[in-house]
């Protein structure tokens, strides 16, 4: 190896936003710098219009337990994002109380929504009920396959 290499990792640790160095030895540096439950609450409550909890999964070894503790203290939601499936920590305001029904929460539950777009479509148009999208099947397929429209068929512009 050559003598290049110990500096070139050296730049490349220092350079990381996921590394911190204080002049004598490297760390692990996690997006948000809490350390604690009470921290971590004031965090969520700065960020009123939720966090994703892939941020906080590293802050602190115990931070997971953490959320459900004040998940379950009605201090803040967990609530999944539809199109990411990921988890969303919304701040629970103490002074706009909200109880949702059980069997409000059952019914919402208990729907099953389709995942491709085109059966949502059908579905819409099943129900008598008109969507956005007006693209011809033809559109919707990936272009690297390949399917083109003949010269024929291709508007003059």
């Amino acid at each position: 190896m050559s003598i290049c290499f110990p500096i070139k990792l050296f730049d490349s640790l220092a350079n990381n936003p996921k590394v911190y160095y204080d002049g004598q030895r490297f760390s692990y540096k996690s997006k948000h710098d809490v350390k604690d439950k009470n921290q971590l609450l004031k965090l969520i409550r700065s960020f009123t219009e939720g966090i994703a909890v892939i941020d906080l999964k590293d802050a602190y070894p115990t931070v997971m337990e953490d959320l459900q503790a004040l998940k379950a203290a009605g201090q803040v939601w967990l609530l999944s994002n539809f199109d990411s499936q990921e988890d969303i920590a919304y701040p629970n305001d103490p002074k706009v109380p909200i109880k949702v029904d059980d069997d409000l929460k059952q019914l919402f539950r208990s729907i099953e929504l389709p995942r491709d777009m085109i059966d949502i479509e059908k579905d819409l148009q099943k129900n008598g009920m008109n969507h956005q999208r007006t693209r011809r099947r033809e559109d919707l397929r990936p272009k690297s396959m390949g399917f083109r429209r003949s010269p024929s068929s291709r508007r003059e512009a």
